[in-house]
């Protein structure tokens, strides 16, 4: 869409396409995001709403440029939702043609992401989430480890059965004669996937029974009419899967010179330091609380999740997902939340005197157990964070960069995270938001623009086991409580 010189931005979008302005323009709530083929000056509300990353590839608030200096060429980001490659982008490089379809799947413990990818021009075709299916037998990979080692191969079916089931579509949809899977995630759901053994993972000394990359037919696995393969790609350690391998791959970690902090926030928070390309890592049980499970009103990333809060006026206001009406809060809602109630009723413990009703029909509230479920899995990613800084002899201030990975960390507020202490202040104009980098990292793998991490690589990776840290039990006890708010 081209925009003239001297016209309003923001009026001219809106007059052309439909734009999310939840706030009405007033800069608040930062959902009019738009890519334009200059640069245009950044404003306080930009660099409120938007990455460092975002503002470096030319992504702005179109209500923030109300007078244009000449004409600009925008695209609207937001409205297809394409953020899920967490890159911000709708093709990628191809180095080697090897297949007509490449489709890279994000195996979560909670939510399966995948993204379809034209084999010979890099474009991103379509995307596809679903709940995971194994949610019926446990939100963390401990239950479904548990019922597996009971001889119930459900966890293995229901998933293989759900991603049959959208090949199959693809296939008859597209008729390609080649295509290649490749498949990301924690250790836990890629072993389920491969219906391998889980034992070790739960038994010292804690080991994948799967440690390198398995390549398997299509038509053998899933019994579908295409030629192809489907590539596992191998875990790090029992708790620290390919998913975060990814994320290494994708950042080039190996090769920085610089200290460069991980994050992989979700049910299972996985973290990497590099620190001149020689690498830690943990894992840490944080729960699925920053995927609104186990919440009183929490709820996945769908159309009508309350994803932001906001004070105005000492008035809590919201934005929800496609505007639509209100359902729930989600993970990046409940920061929010959080941030904004410190700074009035919920004290720095945690202690919550009254439940806190934010919409009354349906009712959506915020109790006290909410808050102490948040609170331990806020504890166990900084804790994690924190450790893993020591370890090296290094402060959070001589950290170079935070890179904040995953589906639910692409959309938090970083000014909230580091109110509410899940991010260390001394990171605050470092952090990046990343998005989805297991699936970023799988699609480059599967585009040759990326090399697999060798063995080698792979084993040179130090993991730090929490478990048996008493450092960490204390850092986990100092976390729980929350940066700011009342005493």
């Amino acid at each position: 869409m081209l925009i003239e010189k001297g016209k309003n931005l923001f009026e001219e979008i809106r007059r052309e396409d439909s734009l999310s302005a939840l706030c009405n323009g007033r800069g608040i709530c930062g959902k009019c995001k738009v890519k334009t083929d200059i640069s245009l000056p950044v404003t306080e509300a930009e660099r409120n709403h938007l990455s460092q990353l975002q503002i470096n590839q030319n992504i702005r608030l179109a209500c923030q440029h109300t007078v244009l200096e000449e004409d600009v060429h925008v695209a609207l980001i937001d409205k297809e939702n394409i953020l899920v490659l967490g890159l911000d982008r709708g093709s990628v490089p191809i180095r080697t043609v090897t297949a007509d379809l490449l489709l890279a799947i994000d195996l979560g413990t909670t939510t399966v992401v995948m993204v379809l990818i034209d084999g010979h021009s890099g474009e991103v075709i379509l995307e596809h989430k679903f709940t995971n299916p194994q949610r019926t037998y446990g939100a963390d990979v401990l239950s479904r480890i548990e019922v597996t080692l009971a001889g119930n191969d459900s966890c293995h079916r229901l998933i293989r059965q759900e991603i049959r089931k959208f090949v199959a579509e693809l296939v008859t949809r597209f008729q390609p004669n080649s295509m290649t899977i490749g498949i990301t995630g924690n250790t836990t759901m890629t072993h389920l996937w491969l219906n391998a053994d889980v034992a070790p993972l739960v038994q010292i000394p804690y080991r994948p029974s799967v440690s390198h990359t398995l390549i398997r037919s299509i038509r053998s696995e899933l019994g579908i009419g295409v030629d192809g393969e489907i590539i596992v790609y191998p875990p790090i350690a029992a708790y620290l899967g390919s998913d975060i391998l990814a994320g290494i791959s994708l950042l080039d970690l190996f090769k920085k010179k610089e200290n460069i902090l991980l994050i992989d926030l979700g049910t299972n928070g996985e973290i990497v330091l590099s620190c001149n390309g020689e690498l830690s890592a943990t894992s840490t049980a944080a729960g699925p609380a920053f995927e609104g499970v186990n919440m009183s009103s929490g709820c996945g990333a769908v159309a009508g999740a309350i994803d932001h809060f906001f004070l105005s006026q000492g008035k809590l206001t919201y934005t929800t997902i496609q505007e639509a009406a209100p359902v729930g809060i989600c993970g990046s809602g409940y920061i929010d939340l959080i941030g904004c109630l410190l700074e009035g009723p919920l004290q720095t413990s945690g202690y919550l005197e009254d439940e806190v009703i934010v919409v009354e029909h349906p009712k959506i509230s915020l109790t006290q157990k909410d808050v102490r479920e948040f609170q331990l899995a806020k504890a166990a990613i900084r804790s994690g964070m924190e450790l893993c800084v020591e370890r090296a002899n290094l402060t959070f201030d001589q950290i170079d960069a935070l890179m904040i990975a995953g589906g639910f960390g692409k959309h938090i507020n970083v000014d909230a995270a580091i109110r509410i202490g899940l991010i260390p202040e001394a990171c605050r104009d470092k952090t990046v938001l990343i998005g989805n980098s297991s699936l970023a990292g799988c699609v480059s793998w599967l585009t040759r623009e990326k090399d697999i991490p060798s063995h080698g690589d792979i084993e040179r990776i130090q993991v730090i086991e929490l478990a048996t840290s008493a450092r960490w039990l204390e850092l986990f006890s100092e976390h729980m409580l929350f940066e700011g708010g009342n005493l």
